[in-house]
């Protein structure tokens, strides 16, 4: 539940309010002047607005612990690590006071995005929609971090556009490899002859295509790096690109 504008005035004048009360109970417990409660009441609060603007802009000037919000496309082929790796890195970054928020393909698939199947135009129109969303997430100061295949290129440049912070994650491994994976049986199904009741059809690098991201802001190549070395890497990355 979120306070109306209202109740957010009336709660803090409430709470001002309580504050001078105490503060003139105990200069008339200690005085027993109505005089010394009025001088000390008005001068204590001037002198706090005061301190209060002079502090907030100082605190304004100070660099340390400010972030921006952060639009993270992540790309690869299935298997490569997305999920798992955002997953890692949302806990770490959690822990330290970020905002994170994941949008994970296969998760949206099932709300947001169900209507869609899987031709090109349907992947594309899956993506934009996970960059609306992460767009609107980032520019309220969240590190939205979109873990999906995300295979054609110039999509991928749409996404590059919709905010101030976009920043696209390759994760790279090779085909080989992910089909030696294969830990839910996709790359196999995909593999599957023509006809068969279990074959998957246009699945990416075996029956439609992937592109390659031309200028990825960083590349990880999950066949060489253990799950802690890359998230490790992933979370400065993002570190750096919020402060």
């Amino acid at each position: 539940m979120i306070d109306t504008k209202s109740r957010s005035v009336i709660k803090a004048a409430t709470w001002r309010l309580f504050a001078v009360l105490l503060l003139a109970a105990i200069t008339f417990a200690i005085t027993l002047s109505w005089k010394a409660v009025t001088y000390v009441t008005l001068c204590y609060h001037l002198i706090q607005v005061l301190m209060y603007f002079v502090h907030e802009r100082i605190w304004h000037s100070i660099v340390w612990g400010k972030t921006s919000g952060l639009f993270i496309q992540m790309t690869g082929m299935s298997g490569a690590g997305k999920s798992t790796l955002a997953r890692l890195v949302a806990v770490r970054l959690r822990k330290q006071g970020y905002q994170v928020e994941i949008l994970d393909g296969d998760e949206y698939r099932l709300g947001l995005c169900s209507d869609l199947g899987f031709s090109k135009d349907d992947r594309n129109t899956n993506i934009r929609r996970l960059g609306f969303v992460s767009k609107v997430l980032a520019r309220n100061n969240v590190i939205a971090i979109i873990a999906a295949i995300n295979p054609y290129e110039d999509v991928r440049h749409e996404l590059d556009i919709m905010h101030t912070n976009v920043k696209t994650v390759y994760l790279k491994c090779p085909i080989s490899v992910l089909k030696e994976r294969d830990t839910k049986g996709l790359y196999w199904r995909a593999l599957l002859p023509a006809g068969h009741p279990e074959k998957i059809e246009n699945f990416t690098g075996i029956s439609d295509p992937y592109e390659d991201p031309a200028l990825a802001d960083l590349v990880l190549e999950t066949d060489q790096l253990s799950e802690d070395q890359a998230s490790g890497i992933l979370e400065k990355f993002v570190k750096e690109c919020v402060q």
